[in-house]
């Protein structure tokens, strides 16, 4: 496990200490509710940057880019019919 990990692990155990600790331990009131948000918080902040960058995002990002431009509408000359063969806005069919 690598230090980041340690640190990631450590921090999430200590928020869910903390939420658990003002849940059932803690006398009920605003101190209990601001220690439990705090934790969630906490949590919540250290899920992100997590997956940042790893291999399963490059490859939804990668996905994600193919269907974009399955779905994208064609570039360049629009529409893609040469001058002479469109008049008045009607593709001419060729005989």
């Amino acid at each position: 496990m690598t230090g980041r990990q340690k640190a990631y692990y450590g921090i999430r155990a200590g928020a869910l200490l903390i939420f658990v600790l003002a849940a059932l331990v803690m006398p009920r009131g605003v101190p209990a509710g601001l220690a439990a948000g705090a934790a969630g918080i906490i949590g919540l902040l250290t899920c992100i940057g997590v997956n940042a960058g790893g291999p399963g995002e490059r490859a939804g990002a990668l996905e994600q880019g193919v269907r974009y431009e399955q779905a994208r509408a064609p570039q360049g000359d629009w529409p893609p019919y040469p001058d002479d063969k469109v008049v008045e806005g009607e593709v001419l069919k060729e005989p």
